[in-house]
């Protein structure tokens, strides 16, 4: 039985983000299950998973854009 990660429960980082290795590598833990499922249930659905992570990567890519041209990290 493969336990899915919790998309209402995301863990808070104990690291601010002045300390950016010890927050970035939190947010890469918690972000990792949710990821792989996400991925695992677009393949389901008939997706390349290789192409759904593409994707991701444009949208994350996006986020980081937007928050460049609004000038806000939040």
């Amino acid at each position: 039985m493969t336990v899915m990660p919790d998309f209402d429960h995301v863990p808070a980082p104990h690291h601010p983000p002045a300390e950016f290795l010890a927050h970035d590598a939190e947010a890469r833990t918690a972000l990792a299950p949710l990821v792989d499922t996400l991925l695992d249930r677009l393949a389901m659905a008939g997706w390349d998973r290789r192409t759904a992570a593409s994707a991701l990567m444009f949208h994350a890519a996006a986020q980081v854009s937007a928050f460049y041209r609004n000038g806000t990290t939040q």
